[in-house]
């Protein structure tokens, strides 16, 4: 009796060895699994120098058709097995971090893995608690849209259980993040996107733009997409740089009126005033105030990044805004799938950040416009499935 009793808690100890080596989450890891991050990348260099002749050719590349699929085409294969993917959305009621989750969904999908969405509501407490329910959760991989910065506390826990988690704009630029526990973060190059910005205003006015910057200048990756869309400006002898104009995102409605009518005051007599910003929903609001202060579409002439239907809106209206840097929508999705894929294997996520696209009245109902949001035609849902699964499907221009 004696002995078997032993054997049974030799047995049983073995076993529970056995399940911690495996990682025992939800979904069962795969032993490979890193959730460490690797050394991050250099930080993106800005282009400072851009003359029309460079300005205008970057504009063309900018708004052609996305056919062209510059991302991976062979990588690690996704584990065999159910696995759960925590998605812990900042605020589910804006509709850039809904998309996201739409990506990881729809790319989950394609593995038959299931996802369960954790919405922080728009604020830093609602992000704790839904990091820390995504953590408890046991997932396999915690994908966020929110400032990982904020979340350290969850964010290092998951890691020490194994979970990698792999970030959506959740820090300034793309790649893997040690300093903040990110195993990768998925993101357009912010230089690029100012420097599209800055091309197409130097290209639209002929070299001869004059610039107003609108940011909130709390949030690091808003200062550096300043800096790459008003150093070209800046450096170019026929422009002008006239004023950055900082608005914290949470006083938007009180300030905005107060600011636009002192940058027509200022400014309005010079030719038109080119403003670029480092978000577009600063834009509706500085609409608003320019018709209440009988501006006209002639005079001020904006300029957006991250691509909200709103943006898309306006544009295609002729309000104002005449062009947009969207951010990706569901391809994002796909992006941090492929690095969780990646951390399941223990190796380094992809080195890959889509290139800059820019929507303007012209191309406004394409690549996904007509849907108000930015999906590309290079068919990357496809790939991405072929380089998962061991196929080859034939990919083509089409997701």
């Amino acid at each position: 009796m004696k002995r078997s009793r032993v054997v049974a808690a030799v047995l049983g100890a073995v076993l529970l060895v056995g399940v911690a080596a495996c990682g025992g989450h939800g979904g069962g890891q795969s032993g490979n699994t890193v959730a460490k991050p690797f050394a991050a990348r250099p930080q993106p260099t800005i282009n400072a120098n851009i003359t029309l002749d460079q300005a205008k050719a970057l504009v063309a590349k900018a708004t052609s058709p996305s056919t062209d699929w510059t991302g991976p085409t062979s990588g690690p294969k996704a584990p065999s097995g159910h696995k759960t993917i925590a998605y812990v959305s900042s605020d589910q009621s804006y509709v850039s971090y809904v998309n996201w989750g739409n990506g990881v969904t729809d790319a989950a999908a394609k593995l038959g893995w299931k996802v369960v969405t954790y919405d922080g509501k728009g604020t830093v407490s609602g992000n704790l608690a839904a990091m820390q329910q995504a953590v408890a959760s046991n997932a396999d991989a915690i994908v966020t849209s929110a400032d990982a910065s904020a979340l350290q506390g969850g964010i290092k826990q998951a890691v020490n259980k194994n979970i990698p988690v792999i970030g959506i704009h959740a820090t300034a630029f793309p790649g893997p993040d040690p300093s903040l526990n990110l195993f990768d973060n998925i993101a357009t190059n912010p230089a690029s996107i100012g420097e599209a910005q800055a091309a197409y205003l130097i290209a639209s006015s002929s070299g001869t733009a004059r610039q107003v910057h609108m940011l909130d200048n709390s949030y690091a990756i808003a200062r550096f997409k300043e800096q790459a869309a008003t150093d070209p400006i800046k450096h170019l002898s026929t422009a002008k740089f006239l004023e950055e104009i900082n608005i914290p995102v949470a006083e938007q409605t009180t300030r905005i009126p107060t600011a636009v009518s002192g940058m027509l005051s200022q400014y309005g007599s010079g030719g038109p005033i080119w403003v670029s910003t480092c978000c577009d929903n600063f834009y509706p609001y500085v609409a608003s105030a320019l018709r209440s202060s009988g501006a006209t579409p002639d005079q001020v002439k904006l300029v957006g990044s991250d691509g909200p239907p709103s943006a898309y809106d306006m544009i295609r209206k002729g309000d104002f805004e005449v062009a947009t840097v969207p951010e990706p929508s569901t391809l994002f999705g796909y992006m941090a799938v492929d690095s969780i894929i990646h951390a399941m294997n223990g190796v380094a996520p992809a080195d890959y950040s889509p290139p800059a696209f820019l929507v303007t009245k012209d191309n406004v109902d394409k690549e996904g416009g007509d849907k108000n949001q930015y999906i590309p035609s290079n068919g990357f849902a496809c790939r991405y499935a072929d380089i998962w699964l061991g196929k080859n499907d034939g990919c083509g221009g089409t997701t």
